[in-house]
């Protein structure tokens, strides 16, 4: 064998080996939304869904009003998978390099509430953050010290929430603003069939046809009078089940199943774009995608989550808030960036990066309720904020469970309340363990 033959081998084994580390790299980077790779040094920040962009652009801003730490490199890390995010926590802690600050869902008890530095009292005042922040989350947020009961502590900030409502096609309803229960809704869905046969009213009825089912079942479930799937009884979850799949059945006005049955990679985002369906329920940050796709901007609207007639008005919300990492060796940055978080300046900040979410402070919320979320279309946040609502925070006890198996069990056939009753017992289980670290070696079912 001649030496060229030997040496364009040797390359081509070599790109061989190549081409394998490009794809498993590639496969290994899942759902992470990577940034800077962090050196010793560096302060780390970790959040769920959000894009790394935008928060460094926050950090930056933070750096401006403390330069003390205007050459602190700082990195952050997105993940846009809860399981994936939990996995890689897990694993920083147990090595000692965990983030130095990173986000927690509040629709579940966390397992990482051990891994939290409470905010000193001097830093954040509990009684300040009660008058500052809207009053779910002082009532979320705020601790006692587990000695001396006198004693509170804020335990991490919120930065933004989130609210559903309900988008609306214009040309198909009229006077959208006047629907504010649900009984609106059903006696507007007959409206709409008997002038347009060939429209589906509503995007409800099954489970991965609908981009939030499992957010809009805790809606229901909240409008029942529970804020907890383990304090959920059997009536609150059946007359929760049976008002949002009987959108989705054949026989009746709405039927969603006959269009997104034989579409399995279709949403109901892309049926309301594509003017399959006259409304959907979802997120402010839904109308990102929306835009995406396109959609005309005059016959776009949106009105807060529906209430049931005759009963509280009470809405469902879901954010993440910001905590200390207690092994954090860089403890002064950290709460001097949670403070940051806390002024009118940092919410202020984080609003106008991410115009989705809604703001967690009393002052924030008057000032920008008649502004549009998005410039393009004529939707404000007064559309997702029912003032008039009590606000509550479902409580799902594991949200990765939750919500996969939540969908699953909205496109059965028949049989949905007992596998509901089957799934609830196994996160309640589950989610139990995970916390006391107790009865580890029997089995949830």
């Amino acid at each position: 064998m001649t030496k060229n033959k030997i040496f364009f081998i040797i390359i081509g084994i070599l790109v061989f080996i190549g081409l394998i580390y490009f794809a498993i790299q590639l496969g290994n980077s899942g759902t992470q939304k990577t940034g800077t790779k962090a050196s010793p040094g560096d302060f780390q920040v970790w959040i769920l869904e959000d894009d790394i962009a935008g928060l460094k652009e926050f950090t930056d801003g933070f750096k401006e009003s403390y330069p003390a730490y205007a050459s602190q490199n700082i990195v952050v890390e997105s993940f846009s998978d809860t399981q994936a995010y939990y996995n890689s926590l897990s694993s920083a802690f147990m090595q000692g390099i965990g983030p130095d600050v990173f986000v927690l869902p509040n629709s579940e008890s966390s397992i990482f509430e051990n891994q939290i530095s409470v905010i000193d009292p001097n830093t954040i005042s509990p009684n300040d953050f009660r008058l500052d922040f809207k009053p779910i989350f002082g009532n979320d947020l705020i601790v006692s010290d587990s000695e001396d009961s006198t004693i509170e502590y804020v335990k991490g900030i919120p930065l933004g929430y989130e609210a559903l409502g309900l988008f609306y096609n214009r040309k198909y309803f009229l006077r959208p603003s006047d629907l504010t229960t649900w009984e609106d809704i059903l006696v507007e869905i007959n409206t709409i069939k008997e002038r347009y046969s060939d429209i589906v009213p509503i995007a409800l009825g099954n489970g991965f046809g609908v981009t939030r089912a499992a957010s809009i079942i805790s809606a229901f479930l909240v409008l029942e009078g529970t804020e907890s799937l383990v304090k959920t009884n059997t009536t609150q979850s059946r007359q929760a089940l049976s008002i949002y799949t009987a959108f989705g059945q054949k026989d009746g006005d709405n039927r969603y199943n006959i269009i997104s049955a034989p579409f399995l990679n279709n949403t109901d985002i892309e049926f309301f774009t594509q003017g399959d369906v006259a409304s959907m329920v979802g997120y402010p940050r839904d109308l990102l995608k929306i835009d995406d796709i396109g959609y005309q901007s005059t016959l776009l609207y949106a009105t807060p989550f529906p209430s049931y007639s005759g009963k509280d008005n009470i809405s469902s919300i879901k954010y993440n808030y910001f905590v200390i990492n207690k092994d954090s060796v860089k403890q002064s940055m950290a709460s001097e960036l949670l403070s940051y978080m806390a002024t009118a300046e940092g919410q202020n900040a984080f609003q106008e990066i991410y115009p989705y979410y809604l703001p967690t402070s009393v002052a924030g919320e008057s000032e920008i309720l008649e502004r549009k979320i998005l410039p393009e279309y004529n939707i404000i946040y007064k559309n997702f904020i029912d003032q008039t609502a009590t606000q509550v925070s479902f409580d799902v006890g594991d949200v990765n469970i939750y919500n996969n198996r939540l969908r699953e069990i909205l496109d059965q056939q028949s049989g949905y309340e007992t596998l509901f009753d089957s799934m609830k017992a196994y996160v309640v289980c589950t989610a139990t363990k995970q916390t006391t670290l107790l009865n580890l070696s029997s089995p949830c079912k």
